[in-house]
C-alpha cells in the first residue's frame, strides 16, 4: 500500500481501487495529477491479494481516505477484490466515485454503478474530466473528528487498536465469506445492487448437552435458520458439518454480529477469530498462539480476558496437525474451561469431532431441495436457475410432473420428500400418468443415491461450484472430480490469466496442496493417528510457486498469501493434492497403507476427502483408486463409491460384494465397534451388503435368517430388579426367532406392496389414523434396523407377510398366522438362554458387545455387527441398537387372550434397549412399555415363527 506525498493545501485523501492488469498506467496518471491539485492518494501495491498484509493495508488505506475512486473497466467490476474494496468502503460509509474508463459495459457491471454519480473518462478529454472529479472531490462533505470514547475501557486496551481489529476482521468477512459468489448476482436479467448477496439459508439442528448419564428416549434435535441468534443464546457451542457445509462461514457471521455490537457498545465483547490450522508449531502454547493471531492487540489478550471483552471463536478444529491432536485439542478444552464467562464456539467436520469439549452441539444440515432452488434462482435469476435447479433434480422431463403434483395439492417439501405417491390427502396417484409416476420414482427417490447431482447440491460449497459452473458453461460435471476442475477453471477465466501460465499454476498448486497432506509434525510413540497440515511458511512454497504464480493464485481465490499460505478453502486443498496423488500413486510411490496403517487403519487421517476426490478424477471407472483402497481402508474405499460420483467397474462391484460384508463381523480385522458401524453405512450405500438375514429377495420379500429356540425350561425375570416380573421359571415350546430385527429394506418391501393402503392389514386394530401413516425412518440405511414404528405397524407387517407366505387364513386369528412378533416370554428366552444370564452375552455388561449409550456410535448401525453380543442360540442385537416391540400386554403378559387382543390401546412390552440407552436397559431382563400407537424412543420389532417356511 502507497500513499502520495500529501500536499500542504490538501483538501482530501482518496483511495483508488483499480484492475492492475487493465489500469495501471491510467492509475499512475491519475494520481500524479491529483497529487499535483492537492489531493492525497492510497493505492494498493501488494503483490499477493487477501493476506494479511494485504487486508491491512487495505483497511488503513480506506480508513485513512475521504472516498473510494473506482477505475471502473471490465477487469475492474468483475473483479473480486475490488469489489471487496467497494464494500467495505460501504460499511465504512465510505462515499464511492466510479470513473468509467470503458464503454459498453455488460449490464451487470454497469447496473452495479448506478446508484453512484460516475464520472465518465470515456472518449473525453481527459483534462474536462479531471476537473468533474475535482469538483466532485471538493463537494465531499469533511468528517468532524470526534474523541474517541474511552469510558468503561481499561487504560491498556487503547480504542485505536481495538477499532483497526474491528476493522480488520470487517474486511475479512466479506473476504472469507464471498470469495466466489458474484457481488451483483450472475444473472444479466436481474443483477442485484452491490450490497446484496445471493445467499444459502442453512438450517441447523440443536442437539442439547446432556448432563449425567444418557436419559432412556432422545431429545429430538429442534431446527431453526438463525444460527448467530441461537450461539448468542446459548454462549458454548461446538458447531458441526460436513466439508464444506458452511462452518466458517456460520462463524464469520457471528463475528460480523459482534463486530457490529463492539462498535455499538464499548463494553460489549471483541470476537476473537482464530483459525487453528494455523498452529502449526508443536512447542507453541494455545494463549500465545492466539495473540500472536489478533496482531497489535495481541499484547492485550489477558486484558480482554481478564475483563471479559472477549469471544472466543476457534474454527477448524479438524484442520490441527493430526500427529499433535492430543496436546492440542487438551490444550483447547482446558483454555475455554478457564474462562467459563465467555461466549466460546468451536467448529469442526463431524466426522472429526472426537473431543467432547461438553457443549451443546449445533449441526449445520444438508441443504434441501426448497433451499437448492432458492439459492439457485437469486444466483442465476429466474429461468436460468430454474433450469439449473431441474438439471439438478433429475432432468428438465420431471419439472411437468412436480406441475402435475402441485395442481393435486402436494407441496414442494412433499415432491421431493414422499416416501411413495400420495394417494389420499392429497390424492396425487389418480392424476399422474405411469410414466411420469416411474419418472418420479426413478429421479426423485433415487436422488437419494450418492451418486445424484442432487446429492451433491445438497452440500453449499458444492452447490456454489455447480453453480459457478453452469452461469459459465450451461452443462454439469457427473461427479466431484470433474465439477472441482471445472471450478478451477472458472475461477482462472474469471481472473484473465493467461493460458500459458495456468498449467505451470495448477500443477504448483498440485505439488503444494500434497507437501501439506504430506508435512507433519513429529509424532510421538502414543499418537494414533497422523495428518495433514492446511498452512506451509512462504518460504516452503516458493520451490512450486514462485512471486508471479502465488500472485495469480491469490486473484483467482485459490490461495490466501501472507508470510504464510493456505488455500482458500480446505476441500481446494484436498482436490489439489488429489491430481497429485494420482501420479505418485500410478507411478509406484504412494501406498494406501503408508497412509492408514494396518493396526488402525479406521482411524481418521485427514486424507479422506482426498481420496474421494482422487476417484472422481476417474470419471468412467473409480476401479484404480477404490482396489489401491480396498485392503488398507474398505471403509473409505466404499465412501469413494458411494461420493465420487464416478462408475464402477461391475466386475470390481461384484468382487467386494464378496470381500467386504464378512468385515462387519470380523473383530480381529475391525476391533473398533464405531469402524464396523462405520462401513456397515458404507456398504449399505454402495449396495454392496448381500449378507443373509439383512435384505430383500428378488420376489420383494424379507430375507430373513432364523435361529431356533429349542423347548424347555429357562428363568424369566430377577430378583430384586425394578425393570424385571418377579424371577420364576418357566416353560415354552420351541419357536424360531429372527436373528435380527427387521432392517430399512426388508419392511420397505412392506410399505411398496401397498402395506399401509390395503385395509385387511389393518382390520380390527385400535391405531387411529396417524397411527397407520409412515413415520420417517431416523437413519435410513437398508442395513439398519427399522425404526420409529408402532406396535400396530409390526402387527400389519405380520398379517402382510403371513398373506404373502401363503394366505387362505383368518387374519384376525393370530394362532393361524405363519409370522408374528415374539412374545415377550420368547424374546427372554431367545435373549437368555436356559442359564438365566443377565445379559444375551455371559459376564457383565460390555459396551463393546452391543450398540448402546456407551459404545459411542450415537445412531443406529447395521445388524450383525457385534457377533460376540449374540445369545446363546446366535440371536443378535438384543441389547441395544433399537427397542423392539413384543406382542404381550405389558401389565399381564401370561394372559394369552389379552395378549392376541388387537382392538385395544393397552401399553405393549418393549424389549432390548437401544443405542442411547445405557447399562440398564440394555439388560436381557429389562423391562419397558409404551401405548401401542407410539413410536419415538426409535422402536424397531423382530419376528417369530412356530416353524419357518422353506
Amino acid at each position: 500500500m502507497s500513499q502520495t506525498s500529501p500536499n500542504p493545501a490538501r483538501r482530501s485523501s482518496v483511495f483508488i481501487s483499480y484492475h492492475r492488469v487493465s489500469a495501471t498506467d491510467f492509475a499512475q496518471r491519475l494520481i500524479a495529477e491529483l497529487e499535483r491539485a492537492g489531493h492525497a492518494s492510497w493505492i494498493d501495491t501488494i503483490a499477493l491479494k487477501g493476506g494479511d498484509e494485504w487486508i491491512k493495508g487495505i483497511v488503513a488505506g480506506l480508513n485513512k481516505s475521504d472516498a473510494l475512486l473506482v477505475l471502473a473497466n471490465t477487469g475492474a467490476l468483475q473483479s473480486h477484490w475490488v469489489r471487496k474494496e467497494m464494500l467495505f468502503a460501504i460499511k465504512k460509509q465510505k462515499p464511492i466515485i466510479p470513473l468509467l474508463l470503458e464503454a459498453g459495459l455488460s449490464d451487470e457491471d454497469a447496473f452495479l454503478l448506478l446508484e453512484y454519480q460516475s464520472i465518465s473518462f470515456v472518449e473525453r478529454d481527459f483534462a474536462a474530466a479531471f476537473a468533474d472529479l475535482l469538483r466532485a472531490l471538493s463537494n465531499l462533505a469533511v468528517p468532524v473528528a470526534l474523541p474517541p470514547v474511552t469510558r468503561g475501557v481499561p487504560a491498556e486496551l487503547p480504542r485505536e487498536l481495538v477499532d483497526a481489529y474491528l476493522d480488520r476482521l470487517t474486511l475479512e468477512e466479506l473476504v472469507s465469506t464471498d470469495k466466489y459468489t458474484p457481488l451483483g448476482g450472475a444473472s444479466q436479467q436481474h443483477p442485484q445492487p452491490l450490497a446484496r448477496q445471493a445467499e444459502m439459508r442453512a438450517v441447523f439442528e440443536l442437539m442439547p448437552l446432556r448432563l449425567g448419564k444418557a436419559p432412556h428416549e432422545p431429545q429430538a434435535p429442534r431446527k431453526f435458520e438463525n444460527a448467530v441468534e441461537e450461539i448468542l443464546k446459548r454462549r458454548r457451542a461446538v458447531l458441526l458439518g460436513e466439508p464444506g457445509g458452511g462452518k466458517t462461514t456460520t462463524l464469520w457471521k457471528l463475528a460480523a454480529e459482534l463486530v457490529e455490537r463492539a462498535r455499538q457498545n464499548i463494553n460489549a465483547p471483541i470476537p476473537l477469530l482464530i483459525r487453528l490450522g494455523r498452529w502449526t508449531d508443536a512447542e507453541q502454547d494455545l494463549p500465545v498462539f492466539i495473540a500472536g493471531q489478533l496482531g497489535e492487540l495481541g499484547t492485550h489478550l489477558d486484558e480482554l480476558l481478564k475483563t471479559k471483552r472477549a469471544a472466543l471463536l476457534l474454527d477448524g478444529l479438524n484442520e490441527l496437525p493430526a500427529a499433535q491432536h492430543k496436546d492440542k485439542y487438551r490444550q483447547v478444552q482446558a483454555f475455554i474451561q478457564q474462562h467459563p464467562a465467555l461466549l466460546a464456539v468451536v467448529s469442526c467436520r463431524a466426522l472429526d469431532y472426537t473431543l467432547d469439549l461438553k457443549f451443546d452441539r449445533i449441526n449445520i444440515t444438508p441443504l434441501d431441495p426448497p433451499r437448492i432452488q432458492e439459492f439457485v434462482k437469486h444466483y442465476l435469476g429466474g429461468e436460468q436457475g430454474e433450469a439449473l435447479f431441474w438439471k439438478l433434480a433429475g432432468g428438465a422431463a420431471l419439472r411437468p410432473v412436480w406441475e402435475v403434483w402441485e395442481k393435486a395439492g402436494a407441496s414442494f417439501e412433499q415432491f421431493f420428500s414422499a416416501p411413495e405417491i400420495p394417494k389420499t390427502n392429497p390424492d396425487v396417484y389418480s392424476q399422474t400418468s405411469g410414466e411420469q409416476d416411474r419418472l418420479w420414482q426413478e429421479k426423485v427417490r433415487g436422488q437419494h443415491s450418492q451418486h445424484s447431482l442432487m446429492e451433491l447440491a445438497r452440500n453449499p460449497y458444492m452447490l456454489l461450484m455447480l453453480a459457478s459452473v453452469y452461469a459459465e458453461q450451461q452443462e454439469l460435471p457427473d461427479n466431484r472430480g470433474e465439477l472441482f476442475q471445472l471450478f478451477v477453471e472458472t475461477l482462472l477465466r474469471r481472473e484473465r490469466i493467461p493460458d500459458e501460465e495456468q498449467t505451470p499454476l495448477t500443477d504448483g498448486l498440485a505439488r503444494v496442496a500434497y507437501e501439506m497432506q504430506m508435512r507433519r509434525a513429529t509424532a510421538q510413540p502414543d499418537d494414533e493417528t497422523s495428518g495433514a497440515l492446511t498452512v506451509l511458511p512462504k518460504t516452503a512454497v516458493l520451490p512450486w510457486l514462485n512471486e508471479r504464480l502465488l500472485y495469480l493464485a491469490g486473484c483467482a481465490s485459490l490461495l490466501s498469501v501472507g508470510d504464510e499460505v493456505r488455500f482458500s478453502h480446505q476441500l481446494l486443498q484436498e482436490y489439489f493434492a488429489a491430481k497429485y496423488m494420482d501420479g505418485e500413486i500410478n507411478a509406484g510411490r504412494l501406498s494406501a497403507a503408508s497412509i492408514w496403517p494396518p493396526d488402525r487403519w479406521w482411524a481418521r487421517t485427514n486424507w479422506e476427502e482426498a481420496a474421494i476426490l482422487l476417484a472422481g478424477l476417474h470419471s468412467d471407472d473409480c476401479s484404480p483408486v477404490v482396489e489401491w483402497l480396498a485392503e488398507a481402508q474398505p471403509e473409505l474405499a466404499a465412501r469413494c463409491i458411494n461420493r465420487s460420483g464416478a462408475a464402477l467397474a461391475d466386475a470390481t462391484r461384484a468382487r467386494l460384494r464378496e470381500q467386504w460384508p464378512p468385515l462387519l463381523a470380523d473383530l480381529k480385522r475391525t476391533p473398533a465397534a464405531k469402524a464396523r458401524a462405520a462401513l456397515g453405512r458404507e456398504l449399505t450405500l454402495a449396495g454392496l451388503d448381500n449378507r443373509p438375514g439383512v435384505g430383500r429377495t428378488r420376489a420383494g420379500l424379507p430375507d430373513l435368517e432364523w435361529k431356533e429356540i429349542p423347548g424347555g425350561a429357562f428363568q424369566y425375570g430377577l430378583a430384586n430388579d425394578t425393570w424385571a416380573a418377579k424371577p420364576r421359571k418357566l416353560e415354552l415350546p420351541a419357536f424360531w426367532i429372527s436373528r435380527y430385527p427387521l432392517t430399512y429394506a426388508q419392511f420397505r418391501c412392506f410399505a411398496e406392496d401397498n402395506g399401509y393402503g390395503d385395509p385387511r392389514w389393518w382390520e380390527g386394530l385400535a391405531a387411529d389414523e396417524d397411527g397407520r401413516q409412515p413415520a420417517e425412518q431416523s437413519f435410513k440405511f437398508d442395513n439398519h434396523p427399522r425404526d420409529t414404528v408402532n406396535w400396530y405397524e409390526a402387527i400389519a407387517f405380520c398379517r402382510w407377510l403371513s398373506w404373502r407366505w401363503g394366505g387362505g387364513y383368518d387374519l384376525r386369528k393370530i394362532d393361524e398366522w405363519k409370522v408374528r412378533l415374539p412374545t415377550e416370554f420368547e424374546w427372554e428366552k431367545a435373549a437368555r438362554g436356559p442359564d438365566g444370564r443377565i445379559y444375551p452375552y455371559t459376564g457383565e455388561f460390555d459396551s463393546a458387545k452391543g450398540n448402546v449409550h456407551q459404545t459411542g456410535i450415537g445412531q443406529t448401525s447395521a445388524v450383525g455387527i457385534f457377533p460376540n453380543g449374540a445369545s446363546p442360540y446366535g440371536v443378535e442385537e438384543m441389547s441395544g441398537n433399537v427397542w423392539e416391540w413384543c406382542l404381550s400386554d405389558y401389565d399381564k403378559p401370561q394372559e394369552k387372550a389379552r395378549n392376541e387382543n388387537l382392538d385395544t390401546n393397552n401399553n405393549r412390552v418393549l424389549r432390548g434397549g437401544s443405542w442411547f440407552g445405557d447399562v440398564g436397559v440394555a439388560r436381557a431382563v429389562g423391562r419397558r412399555y409404551s401405548a401401542p400407537g407410539y413410536r419415538y424412543y426409535n422402536p424397531g420389532f423382530r419376528l417369530a415363527v412356530v416353524c419357518p417356511p422353506s
